[in-house]
């Protein structure tokens, strides 16, 4: 069984990589473990100002911690999203020359910030087994997929949350951004097929995606 550690910024994003991954490599036999946000049974239900990029930023450059969680973890995977790049501290512009910039871009330029807090030290001992979930704009982009019928919707970049909240009332489905909830709504990418759909309609998930190891190497690891 091949473990899998995460820092992202909140407790909903981690839910919704660990059905991700379960998809991706079609297998429930996957051992996935929270490094930031800690995550227990009182945690899972305080989402509201907890984690944060700032933290994700933060705990990358916390190498004692990142080799202690990699002797115990196959893998390590740091999930942000786009939607704060301009941010102090962050300084990833998201246009260029008064235009978006290129999803492709923008992921690699996020790539650079990460891997500039994680250390040339840390990513030459371990730079194999770190893997970056980039979601442009919000991790809320890469769950339109499942639940918006519209195609152009499916795609959207911007105000994901809106856009899926809408569409979940349409369809009179609650929506909160809690635990539970997002338990729900990314149930469907355990299934193989929907990681597939999910994968055509959004790059920076397509991204994040192609750049896991192939199963045989997974196992191999495991």
């Amino acid at each position: 069984m091949s473990s899998f550690a995460l820092v992202t910024e909140g407790v909903t994003d981690q839910i919704a990589l660990e059905a991700i991954l379960c998809g991706h490599f079609d297998s429930n036999d996957l051992e996935v473990n929270s490094l930031q946000p800690l995550r227990d049974a009182t945690d899972e239900s305080r989402q509201a100002g907890y984690g944060g990029w700032e933290l994700v930023l933060e705990y990358c450059t916390q190498y004692e911690y990142l080799v202690e969680a990699l002797s115990f973890n196959d893998y390590l995977i740091v999930q942000i999203d786009t939607d704060v790049a301009e941010q102090k501290n962050f300084n990833v512009p998201l246009t260029e020359g008064g235009k978006q910039k290129p999803v492709d871009q923008l992921v690699s330029e996020v790539h650079g910030v990460i891997k500039r807090k994680l250390g040339n030290k840390f990513l030459e001992q371990f730079g194999e087994r770190i893997f970056f979930a980039v979601s442009v704009h919000s991790l809320e982009c890469w769950l339109l997929p499942l639940h918006v019928n519209d195609k152009k919707k499916q795609t959207k970049l911007l105000n994901c949350e809106t856009v899926l909240a809408k569409a979940l009332a349409s369809a009179d489905v609650a929506y909160e951004k809690e635990a539970d909830c997002y338990r729900k709504l990314s149930k469907g990418y355990e299934k193989k097929k929907n990681i597939e759909l999910g994968a055509q309609q959004n790059r920076s998930f397509e991204i994040f995606l192609a750049s896991l190891p192939v199963l045989a190497e997974l196992q191999e690891v495991g």
